[in-house]
């Protein structure tokens, strides 16, 4: 018998259901184009994302919105989090490429390790996870999860990801971007540049730099900073966490982030959240003022 739902899930899903009436809604009433306020896409990892504003993990686990996303302000869905895959998460992702159309948002899958694995045999779930659902999805993200280990093991279960996916790069036609997720306490201690650095030199074509657990924003754009300005055009760099309005999603691209994700703000405030911040964002791109 499954698992009751938690009052924060059951929430998450309900926010969800109505972020997709509103996607559809928008296209009964002729809204149904990229919103013109999410400016023009911003080309990161090979990808060209139709705005800056995506949808982290967790919230939308099959990627249900991936196709009307744009109408909601949303460049990009991050599916997962994923453990290898079962037939019924694969037969909601697809077997092909997710994305289907130039308007079309850019879909993430988030892979992580079964909870019951130790760290000392996590390559096989994240290579499990690879060959799963690299078809489904347009670019993958390593996640450390809740029970994360040092750095540098997380870092070698990156290395091993890259080759596997570099190998199949060569049987097929695009080689897919991978991020890695890194949690915040490995980037706000001293040697937070040197261990974002160094994932990059392991194989990263981005990173999600996670502000969960930051004393204040004021912090997490501190480390933001640091971190974008010893990496400059390295990688693609992600900022997700503590996103809670428009004046904090244009702080965290002014302190370096190419694209943001948010959560626990779509959950509140729904289609009318997303759509300020993609209208922010939009006008902080283009050197105007609300």
């Amino acid at each position: 018998m499954s698992a009751t739902p938690s009052p924060r899930a059951l929430r998450t899903r309900r926010a969800l259901a109505a972020l997709r009436r509103a996607a559809a809604s928008a296209g009964k009433d002729g809204g149904g184009k990229v919103y013109a306020y999410a400016g023009a896409p911003v080309h990161a990892m090979g990808l060209a994302f139709p705005g800056p504003l995506g949808l982290a993990a967790g919230f939308d686990r099959f990627g249900l919105l991936a196709r009307t996303a744009p109408r909601l302000g949303l460049g990009a869905v991050e599916a997962g989090t994923f453990f290898g895959g079962s037939a019924g998460e694969l037969a909601v992702l697809g077997s092909g490429t997710a994305r289907h159309g130039s308007n079309a948002a850019i879909r993430g899958v988030s892979i992580g390790k079964r909870p019951a694995t130790p760290w000392s045999r996590a390559e096989d779930d994240f290579l499990d996870a690879l060959f799963a659902f690299h078809r489904g999805a347009d670019y993958l993200t390593l996640n450390p999860g809740r029970d994360h280990p040092r750095p540098e093991r997380f870092a070698i279960v990156l290395r091993e990801v890259v080759r596997a996916r570099d190998a199949l790069g060569g049987r097929r036609d695009r080689r897919i971007p991978l991020v890695a997720k890194l949690p915040f306490a490995w980037t706000a201690g001293p040697e937070g540049v040197a261990i974002a650095t160094a994932f990059v030199a392991a194989g990263a074509d981005g990173l999600l730099l996670s502000a969960e657990g930051a004393a204040c924003p004021r912090h997490a754009r501190e480390i933001l900073r640091r971190i974008a300005t010893a990496l400059g055009r390295e990688a693609c760099i992600v900022s997700v966490g503590g996103i809670d309005g428009a004046r904090e999603a244009r702080a965290r691209m002014d302190a370096g982030a190419h694209l943001i994700q948010v959560h626990r703000g779509a959950a509140a405030g729904g289609a009318r959240f997303t759509r300020a911040l993609a209208l922010e964002l939009s006008l902080r791109r283009f050197g105007e003022r609300p």
